[in-house]
């Protein structure tokens, strides 16, 4: 009964677009870590200064992998500033939302966390579909 329900209302485009995006969020999530990882234990850069590296490391493989395989869409600065106001945002809003629900809701963290990265991931989707990747009109020839 759900699964004909989701079928009847996802477009079988916006059903690769999602597996797509968790795809590139996966490999992106990967690349923090190890980059970071061999940052700190390669490099013996401070474990900040390689999450940082990580961190970095990560926004641009979700951009070039969002922009180029999920939404098939022309990469410009224009797109990457909207990209990472999004990628920072998101962060933010996680954060936000973990401090809430531990401290007013008193949920523990594993429940917390796992709240976190339900909803972040669907909002950043939702987002970059309507806003960051959103094509821009080609202006008519004059």
């Amino acid at each position: 009964m759900v699964i004909t329900f989701l079928k009847r209302q996802l477009s079988r485009e916006l059903i690769v677009q999602l597996f797509i995006f968790g795809i590139v969020g996966v490999t992106a999530t990967l690349t923090h870590y190890f980059v970071a990882l061999g940052t700190h234990e390669g490099l013996w850069v401070d474990l900040y200064i390689a999450n940082l590296f990580g961190y970095v490391s990560a926004v641009l493989v979700s951009y070039f992998g969002h922009g180029k395989l999920t939404f098939r869409q022309e990469l410009s600065w224009k797109v990457f500033m909207r990209f990472a106001l999004v990628s920072v945002l998101t962060f933010l809003l996680s954060e936000v939302i973990l401090y809430c629900l531990g401290t007013f809701a008193k949920l523990p963290h594993r429940v917390s966390l796992g709240v976190v990265v339900c909803i972040i991931p669907l909002i950043s989707f939702v987002l970059s579909k309507l806003w960051v990747f959103k094509a821009e009109p080609v202006e008519a020839l004059r």
